[in-house]
């Protein structure tokens, strides 16, 4: 395998691609806050969807040294939460306290 091979492979093991579309304009909008902040575009989606969770991660009480084992939490009190942790395990809560009890089951085991 040559180097290029090896680096496609790398990239399509680890990343996943997502196409964003927006008005038009926006693409300039978005650039130029990413380079006010010294980012990347993709580094400044990053960066808003970690601070997103982070307001999720607020709003369920759950402990700073758990949040880094969650890659991600999603839901609402309607249909309830579902937790990606970043070992891959996924589970799927009805209630805050339901995640945070799962949170706390995962992180200690």
């Amino acid at each position: 395998m040559n180097r290029n091979e090896y680096k496609q492979q790398f990239y399509k093991d680890h990343y996943e691609r997502i196409h964003l579309v927006v008005p038009k304009g926006m693409k300039d909008i978005i650039k130029t806050l990413a380079s006010e902040k010294g980012m990347s575009i993709n580094a400044y989606l990053q960066d808003l969807i970690r601070k997103d969770q982070e307001g999720m991660f607020d709003t369920m009480q759950i402990a700073e040294k758990n949040r880094e084992q969650i890659m991600s939490l999603t839901g609402n009190t309607h249909d309830g939460y579902d937790i990606i942790f970043k070992d891959g395990s996924k589970t799927h809560c009805r209630t805050k306290l339901e995640v945070r009890k799962a949170v706390i089951a995962h992180c200690t085991e």
